[in-house]
């Protein structure tokens, strides 16, 4: 069947297929703002009406739109089942409440109630787990862990939080690691309350003290003290993190836009992947504007913009200002060059629509025309 990426792109979108007909985990990844989510929740659902597999989008942030199109009035912790209307498929959808996850992690993973409660309250872990980001990175990747560990679901879709940097979701597992087995941990916990331990820190807690008042050091020195009673249970659920992520039914779907800041994000996460010795499974070019398509670059190394509407066919234009921004639009793009990846990496573009998504036929429309 030639679907509407074949007719706009020439876009291999039987790759596609055999990833979704296939593999067990699908990591979407990208800058901010390029439609990761969307296209995540699209390819889902062709897994669940074309390949009749049991699918699970876990989302960060999704638009109000996307949950009115998947046909749920709210998304929630909880997955909840989207009427995907023909085929044996499943598919589920769920958000993830970032607090709500760590919450429940502290109160799995505690060695006893007490260290939870105290733990919980602290004012410093609401701070990390509410308000920085890399905290969600690791959250949604814990995610991906526990909907694999059993076969509810034969594919797992999992949408990433925009990072600062896009690598950095890669790094979530180590970086968990890293701290539990940090200097700085074993100082601030090894013989707290010792008269040693007090005096070597006193110089380094009055400073402290004076800068951040005596209520926010006592939370730092508690939160350490009680976060390091989770090292065992967190350390080993990284390691196991790290393998999903390494493993050869996980593959990358990185997305784009044609916008030199998305596209610059874009090379690095790429580059990021290749320096770990994974590579993207596929490549998406959201958003395509109308007038723009994609073409290999020289020996596969890359893809590059051309236009798809030449000069005479501008000219054809009876408004001088919009021929002019048309003309305009596609010069610019027209040397736009999106990132360099392997031959055997398909690149699709998803042409922009001037259409509001608002069901599940719309959603489907994205990946097929038919």
């Amino acid at each position: 069947m030639t679907t509407g990426l074949d007719a706009a792109v020439g876009g291999d979108i039987a790759a596609v297929d055999r990833a979704l007909a296939e593999d067990r985990i699908i990591v979407m990844a990208g800058p901010g703002g390029v439609g990761k989510t969307t296209i995540g929740a699209a390819l889902g659902l062709r897994a669940a009406q074309l390949h009749d597999r049991r699918v699970v989008v876990v989302t960060v942030d999704p638009a109000r739109r996307l949950a009115e199109a998947l046909g749920v009035a709210r998304l929630t912790e909880e997955a909840v089942l989207v009427p995907v209307g023909r085929g044996e498929g499943r598919l589920w959808a769920l958000m993830v409440d970032m607090a709500k996850s760590w919450d429940d992690l502290v109160i799995q993973h505690a060695p006893d109630p007490e260290t939870a409660r105290r733990l919980l309250a602290n004012g410093l872990y609401r701070t990390l787990t509410r308000r920085f980001i890399q905290s969600h990175d690791y959250i949604a990747l814990d995610h991906l862990l526990s909907l694999t560990e059993g076969d509810r679901y034969d594919l797992v879709i999992v949408d990433t939080p925009p990072s600062s940097h896009a690598i950095d979701l890669l790094d979530a597992p180590g970086r968990m690691i890293e701290f539990f087995e940090s200097r700085l941990l074993r100082w601030l916990t090894f013989g707290a309350g010792s008269s040693l331990s007090t005096m070597a820190a006193k110089p380094f807690l009055l400073l402290a003290e004076r800068l951040l008042g005596s209520d926010f050091l006592s939370d730092i020195m508690e939160f350490f003290t009680l976060f390091a009673e989770l090292r065992p249970t967190f350390v080993k659920r990284a390691e196991a993190v790290e393998r999903r992520l390494a493993d050869d039914e996980t593959v990358y779907v990185v997305v784009s836009t044609t916008d030199p800041v998305a596209v610059g994000g874009c090379q690095g996460l790429i580059d990021g992947l290749q320096q770990r010795r994974r590579s993207p499974e596929l490549l998406v070019v959201n958003r395509l504007p109308p007038t723009l398509g994609l073409v290999e670059g020289v020996a596969g190394r890359g893809h590059v913009l051309r236009r798809l509407i030449d000069d005479e066919m501008v000219a054809l234009i009876d408004d001088r200002s919009l021929a002019a921004a048309v003309r305009q639009l596609a010069d610019q793009a027209s040397q736009a060059v999106l990132p360099v990846v392997g031959a055997d990496c398909p690149v699709l573009g998803v042409p922009l629509s001037t259409e509001d998504l608002t069901d599940l036929d719309g959603l489907a429309s994205l990946l097929s025309a038919g």
